[in-house]
């Protein structure tokens, strides 16, 4: 009798093609023998554990009968979370609760005291009372830009007529159907339909909404379109290929390793199943073994500091995440040449910074780098990535000459640098202070040859990573990925520049001293140019400072002359370089074993 009531409340409720009755048959959900799960029992209804018509949960629908947890949960909570209140022990999903915290014997009922039964649970799907690594449920959407805007309607919706709210709340049935195992034919994780392209995601997250949304560029980033195939089994999606995995690529809704936004790893761990040359087909380049060069980013020596919310400039313990540079939701493959100061397409939708503040999204490459090496007030000054150069000799000059910019209070400040008319053109403000017969007509790839997309002139715009890149970056022909993760040069350097011990004496570096210089620079010219010519062996940021002179002039700091003081040293009595006295140039140091007081040429 209890079953033919059974059959026939089921039969009452809405359909998918079959009844919920004959879905839930031989599912996980069916406790009975004939059930796919690994819980078993004798009893012959697959119904009776969770519903029965009589002397039920009071005021709980559907006629629910199974036992309820009296468990506290602790909640989902992160940097970025802005929804309301989460209650999963009032809510709807206390009913999936009562079997997936794992506190309550799946065969507790009311009705019929406790059914036997044997095997256990797996433990993907105990959730146990620790809710902190599964999305939020019980809760009522907040509007934080991102969501979509259905949602904050009267009577609220999500997108997609499949994925219902609960009384106005995500609960477990927004994304899951208790009784239909397969809508996804690929996971069948009884979800209300195929999560294939994340359609259960964009149900409520909506990418389409402006910046500073993180989601905005979604549609046409590389996670939402690459068709790498990818394994269907451990840390990946069940769809098989990148674009089909869509946000399951990183986020995992229920026991995720990191818990804030529900990645599916910490920190670079998430990113680094894919990007480390192995897994994906066609295979990704690989960056993680770029940080295992001898010169890298913090990227796998700092962790648990990063945060979306920290403020910029950072001025808490420096780190160097992947979430730092790059917007995973917008990144994507650059095609074609960029032009320079231009972000690149693997830099959309990242935060920046720049003289006017913080800036979502950057614009222009330089801007991702300025959000640690301008204004943070935590820059090494010495560093484990080469020596860092102290600089400004200041003086004193004879009377008539130049005045010697002084050593400002933040030299390293590499924004302040581009902003002075003497340094390299990476902002627009530099000014030619000679004519240049050493630049090359166009840049050189790492191999020698010339690249043809970046034809140079007194006044090309350069990036930062023209300098600071991979030593196999592929845009400049090399096999590796772009980018200044690691290196096997100091200070992250694309080719090698010879620099000069603290105390001098030159004589370093070999024929590749200078390859660096030599992509713009042809070196041939150089060399036989005066006061270049005596001067071999000796580095060029001894004499130049590679980024610019904070309050420069022409006349005291001309092509960027900008002395290394732990290399040069006053001369008898001055220190400093001078241009156009006397239609004279030349410098008062005491350099490489010898006292300019002063050298001209």
């Amino acid at each position: 009798m209890m079953q033919r009531l059974a059959v026939g409340m089921l039969a009452a409720m809405p359909l998918f093609g079959v009844s919920y009755k004959q879905a839930v048959i031989g599912s996980q959900h069916d406790l009975t023998a004939s059930g796919s799960g690994p819980v078993k029992s004798a009893a012959t209804d697959a119904c009776i554990f969770c519903h029965a018509p009589h002397n039920i949960q009071p005021n709980i629908t559907p006629l629910w009968d199974h036992s309820l947890s009296s468990q506290s949960y602790t909640t989902y909570s992160s940097s970025t979370y802005t929804s309301g209140p989460q209650t999963p022990g009032s809510g709807s999903s206390k009913l999936c609760l009562s079997c997936h915290d794992g506190t309550v014997a799946v065969g507790l009922t009311v009705t019929q005291g406790s059914i036997g039964t044997s095997g256990s649970m797996t433990s993907a799907d105990v959730l146990g009372t620790d809710l902190s690594h599964s999305h939020p449920m019980s809760m009522t959407p907040v509007d934080d830009g991102s969501l979509v805007s259905s949602l904050f309607a009267n009577p609220p919706t999500t997108k997609d007529p499949a994925v219902k709210l609960v009384a106005g709340k995500i609960e477990c049935t927004t994304c899951h159907d208790p009784h239909v195992p397969s809508n996804d034919p690929s996971l069948s994780m009884f979800l209300v339909r195929t999560n294939a392209g994340s359609a259960i995601c964009l149900a409520c997250h909506d990418p389409t909404r402006a910046q500073p949304n993180t989601l905005n560029g979604w549609t046409t980033g590389s996670h939402a379109t690459a068709t790498n195939i990818v394994p269907k089994t451990g840390a990946f999606g069940p769809y098989g290929t990148v674009a089909a995995n869509s946000c399951a690529n990183c986020h995992r809704a229920h026991n995720n390793a990191a818990g804030a936004r529900s990645l599916d790893a910490v920190e670079e761990a998430a990113c680094s199943t894919c990007h480390n040359g192995a897994n994906a087909s066609p295979p990704l380049l690989n960056v993680m073994g770029d940080y295992t060069k001898t010169y890298a980013h913090p990227t796998l020596t700092v962790s648990g500091v990063h945060d979306p919310t920290e403020g910029l400039p950072v001025n808490t313990t420096r780190h160097a995440e992947c979430a730092d540079c790059h917007n995973s939701h917008a990144a994507s493959p650059q095609t074609g040449t960029p032009v320079a100061p231009t972000i690149q397409a693997d830099l959309a939708g990242v935060s920046g910074y720049d003289t006017t503040g913080v800036l979502i999204p950057a614009t222009k490459e330089y801007q991702v780098c300025y959000k640690c090496h301008a204004d943070s007030s935590n820059k090494p000054v010495t560093s484990t990535y080469g020596r860092t150069a102290p600089r400004y000799p200041g003086g004193p000059m004879p009377a008539g000459y130049p005045i010697q910019p002084p050593r400002p209070a933040d030299q390293y400040n590499v924004r302040l640098k581009f902003l002075s008319t003497i340094g390299h053109n990476v902002m627009g403000n530099s000014v030619a202070t000679t004519t240049n017969s050493s630049l090359r007509p166009f840049m050189l790839n790492i191999d020698g040859s010339n690249n043809t997309s970046r034809p140079l002139s007194s006044t090309t715009l350069l990036y930062c990573t023209d300098c600071h890149n991979s030593d196999q970056a592929r845009s400049s022909n090399g096999t590796g990925p772009n980018g200044p993760h690691g290196s096997i040069y100091p200070h992250l350097l694309q080719l090698n520049l010879f620099q000069d011990a603290a105390g001098g004496g030159g004589g370093g570096g070999g024929s590749t001293a200078a390859a660096l210089c030599n992509k713009c620079h042809n070196l041939t010219t150089v060399r036989n140019e005066s006061p270049h010519d005596d001067h071999n062996g000796v580095g060029c940021t001894s004499c130049h400072d590679p980024h610019g002179v904070i309050g420069g002039s022409p006349s005291a700091n001309r092509a960027m002359i900008n002395f290394d003081t732990a290399v040069a040293a006053k001369s008898t009595t001055n220190f400093g370089y001078f241009f156009g006295v006397s239609g004279r140039k030349g410098c008062y140091t005491n350099c490489h074993g010898h006292n300019h007081n002063p050298e001209t040429y």
